[in-house]
């Protein structure tokens, strides 16, 4: 009975508190997690977006604070990742800090100088930063002073924190505030819905603390529309307009993508086709357009926002009554934060539209929706020992302590939870290498370390944990105009003069690279036998549990027990489906190719891709190259891959780690890594320009070293999952999932996002977008012909597509004309040589051969033939086939596209 007094006073006194500020009722998690922080405990608040996270834990806080004795110093931090959210915090706290008496500013990137030496001067009872910032204010004496009587520290969105190496670094960061402090500092993180809630406590308490999780446990319900639409990205923004229109919505619309690029090209689809206002936001946009974005949903302007991440995180944005995302969210945590973003009332189902015109997502979005049910959630793996970020927080504790012994710094380094598995050894091996490189001294006899001359520069320089990528312009010197740009990764890796890229849907040949403007000159290229690179892009990744979910689902839908908009399963002409229990593996011998169809998720076919590769090359004795998402594996080689070599392979026992390792030597991914990596421990400069000559010359030089050591670090964690990937092999070799061998002449439907080397936008037939049609349209119109009378030769005129009009011979009177390329000079003297009855040459009779194929073509087809023989790379073979399976132009030019764009990537990889 005492106790139950005891909980209706907490709860009166609550209601007391939270009522001078306007609130009638508590929610769930304020009632939960509000008493606790009141006792000044260690905790991780959990709950989903609009629960009032923020308020359950100042509004306590500063009513501590308010009778607290003023000293001049600051008593609370609050960390956001982002620094429009340090601003949208500000907005909403600044009434509960002025309430209770206390001072309250905000300090990031943008903050003017001004405002800053206002800060440091006259230091506030809150302060308001980004992690990046926090990192800055630990080697600024009169910022420690101000910090020196911190009590309090708020972490907003730990889970967006969580799988980074920025967490790693705040973790490091708030063990820097607690020793600069004179009291124990009271950590409280909030969080939406995580996985690993517990691993996630752990995060923000450190690891000589117990943490209080405090959850909101119920479960929002999401009145979710999931449409698959048969078509292009054109298609997709008509249905949703028609679906914004029907709703008759007074407030604004946010349309989620997964990229950047994504949401530019949707947003201008969107203006072109609809008088409904679109507003695009993401993070390379300034911040006064974002800025300006964020206002206007506060106001509830009627419109649609197309948007990334960028508005995924707690913003306050005022009430949006339908969330579209276009494509799959890919995981569950995005799908309930973006979703979630919608009728920001908890006690409201979020309403929202997944509309994609991609068959997998249909699957995945549905899901993701059976796992929110579930109440599952992917857990982020947190980074284990990050030795770069190690490094630059020793330089920091040098700047902060002055002389410090490697003792001393291990101790403080390991209370933060990442670093708990960091040995004595690895921190020396660290400290030896900054010392190499002039940033420390380090006295290996009294086992002591302080700063040098350029560790001011150098901590300066890293703040960020994201990799500072530079842009490359990329000039058309024939159009004379700028076509779109490169990251150095890509200008590093494939910019040698001469090489070919493609950008845009267009094939363009390298002429130089200007670094001191940071330019690529190129040139338009026309076909030819040179290859072009596939390049991959970063992707969210899919985990197990949604990828073997959505086998399931495929088999269930094959057997008639779900019904979803797309037909994908229902029409593959074979029997077996890959599913959860099922490895289906398509052999194409023509295409010298072969698709996995494996529900294993990004991380563990990513890593049984990897493994394959490696073993194939070397039993096989050519290369085999692989790729990967989170459904399929693509192998190709000129060796035959059989079925008994696969399985065989397959079915062995492996020390993953050690392959994996091996097989990533010389790759573009760890050369990258590599030098990204050397900058952050100081070895290359902050404006250096990646070049994979370098990268690999650091990587051999350092291989020894914690350089290399954390860069396959990184790779490992940001892109395989041995530990589960072991699982699988294991359940192949005994057979728990079957594997089931098909030769095929034409790879499947389901085959076709793997066997896709160009974008979302340039990508199948069927995928192809009206507008890119009229491109290729008028591109094949303008192509010039040499047209030559295949049965004298006399008659030969030089045309473009567009004036082919009769196909005659003035002379002979003969309709066998034939086409060529029109600088083609020899072909008409190959002809009149042949009707004079001489001997031609093997080449000259290849030559004549090809050219009365051609003639037939025209003859059969007319100027229809010309058009398609236009096509980049299209011969008289591909061309007849073309012709005999025309059904309409419009399929006509799909077919032509599909055969240039086939024809280009079934060249191989360049040999870089």
């Amino acid at each position: 009975m005492k106790d139950q007094d005891q909980i209706q006073q907490t709860n009166q006194n609550l209601e007391l508190l939270f009522g001078k500020f306007g609130f009638s009722k508590l929610t769930e998690i304020q009632k939960k997690a509000s008493p606790i922080i009141l006792q000044k405990k260690d905790c991780l608040v959990i709950a989903p977006t609009g629960s009032g996270k923020t308020e359950c834990s100042v509004i306590p806080i500063f009513s501590l604070l308010k009778n607290s004795k003023k000293t001049g110093k600051i008593k609370v931090l609050y960390i956001t990742p982002l620094r429009a959210l340090n601003r949208d915090v500000f907005r909403r706290i600044t009434k509960y800090a002025h309430n209770n008496e206390l001072s309250i500013e905000i300090r990031h990137g943008d903050t003017t100088q001004k405002e800053r030496k206002k800060i440091t001067e006259n230091p506030p009872d809150i302060l308001i930063t980004t992690p990046e910032t926090l990192v800055i204010l630990l080697t600024q004496l009169k910022m420690l002073t101000a910090l020196s009587e911190l009590e309090w520290i708020v972490i907003d969105e730990v889970h967006e924190l969580l799988s980074s190496e920025r967490g790693s670094q705040l973790s490091l960061s708030v063990e820097r505030l607690d020793f600069n402090s004179k009291y124990p500092l009271t950590r409280i993180g909030l969080s939406a819905t995580v996985g690993n809630y517990e691993e996630a406590g752990k995060f923000v308490v450190g690891t000589k603390r117990k943490c209080e999780i405090i959850r909101d446990t119920s479960l929002r319900k999401y009145d979710v529309t999931i449409k698959f639409i048969e078509g292009t990205i054109s298609d997709v923004a008509e249905k949703i307009i028609e679906y914004v229109l029907e709703l008759k919505l007074d407030s604004p619309v946010l349309l989620f993508t997964n990229t950047r690029g994504e949401a530019e090209f949707l947003a201008s689809i969107l203006k072109e086709k609809s008088l409904i206002p679109i507003e695009l936001h993401h993070g390379s946009l300034s911040k006064e357009v974002r800025e300006e974005t964020e206002q206007t949903l506060r106001e509830g302007k009627h419109g649609i926002v197309v948007c990334t991440s960028s508005l995924e995180l707690g913003l306050d944005i005022g009430s949006v009554e339908l969330v579209i995302h276009y494509g799959s969210p890919r995981q569950v945590s995005k799908f309930i934060q973006r979703i979630g973003r919608s009728r920001h009332n908890r006690d409201e189902s979020a309403q929202g539209l997944i509309i994609t015109n991609n068959a997998d997502d249909e699957f995945e979005a549905r899901a993701i929706l059976d796992r929110i049910k579930e109440g599952s959630i992917e857990e982020q793996e947190i980074h284990d020992a990050s030795l770069d970020v190690l490094a630059h927080h020793l330089v920091g504790l040098a700047m902060q302590i002055g002389e410090l012994s490697v003792q001393q710094a291990f101790d403080i380094i390991t209370k933060a939870y990442p670093f708990r598995n960091l040995s004595v050894e690895d921190l020396v091996q660290v400290l030896d290498l900054l010392d190499s490189n002039y940033l420390i001294f380090f006295d290996r006899t009294k086992m002591t370390f302080w700063k040098k001359g350029r560790a001011f520069k150098y901590y300066f320089e890293n703040l960020s944990t994201i990799p500072d990528i530079l842009k490359f312009k990329v000039f058309d010197s024939v159009g004379k105009k700028i076509i779109g740009s490169l990251d150095q990764r890509f200008v590093g890796d494939f910019g040698d003069s001469g090489n070919i890229f493609v950008l845009k849907g267009s094939q363009w040949r390298i002429l130089n690279v200007d670094e001191k403007s940071f330019s690529v000159n190129v040139e338009p290229f026309r076909g030819g036998g040179i290859t072009v690179p596939y390049w991959e892009g970063e992707s969210i990744p899919i985990d197990y549990k949604t990828s073997r979910k959505v086998g399931s689902f495929r088999s269930k839908v094959k057997n008639g027990t779900l019904v979803l908009t797309n037909k994908i399963i229902e029409k593959l002409i074979f029997n077996e489906i890959p599913d959860e229990n099922n490895i289906v593996i398509e052999s194409n011998r023509s295409h010298g190719s072969v698709v996995i169809h494996s529900c294993l998720g990004t991380k563990i076919n990513s890593t049984l891709s990897t493994l394959l590769s490696s073993i194939l090359s070397s039993m096989l004795g050519s290369v085999v190259d692989s790729r990967s998402d989170g459904y399929r594996i693509v192998l190709s080689s000129r060796s035959r891959i059989s079925e008994k070599l696969f399985t065989e392979v397959l079915k062995d026992d492996y020390d993953l780690h050690s392959i994996v390792s091996a097989s990533l030597t010389g790759t573009h991914n760890v050369n990258w890594r590599t030098w990204c990596v050397a900058k952050k421990f100081g070895i290359v400069g902050r404006g250096a320009i990646y070049e994979r000559k370098s990268a690999r010359f650091l990587y051999e030089r350092y291989s020894k070293t914690p350089l290399v050591r954390e860069a396959l670090r990184e790779l490992f964690h940001d892109k395989y999952d041995l530990k589960n990937c072991d699982i699988i092999l294991k359940k192949i070799r005994e057979d728990e999932i079957h594997l089931k061998w098909l030769e095929v002449d034409h790879f499947s439907k389901l085959a076709e996002p793997i066997l896709d080397h160009t974008t979302k936008y340039y990508s199948s037939p069927a995928n192809l977008d009206k507008g890119i049609l009229d491109l290729v349209k008028a591109r094949l119109e303008k192509t010039k012909h040499r047209l030559i009378c295949a049965r004298c030769g006399k008659w030969e005129r030089v045309f473009q597509t567009s004036e082919v009009k009769t196909l005659i011979c003035p002379y002979c009177k003969a309709r066998q004309i034939t086409a060529t390329y029109y600088s083609d000079y020899d072909l008409p003297k190959i002809i009149q040589k042949k009707h004079q009855g001489k001997k031609l040459s093997p080449d000259e009779k290849h030559k004549f051969d090809r050219a009365w194929k051609v003639s037939s073509l025209v003859e059969n087809f007319g100027k229809t033939a010309i058009i398609v023989m236009s096509g980049y790379g299209v011969g008289a073979d591909t061309a007849a086939r073309i012709l005999r399976n025309m059904v309409d132009e419009e399929h006509l030019f799909r077919q032509i596209y599909e055969a240039e764009r086939q024809y280009v990537v079934t060249r191989g990889f360049w040999d870089s």
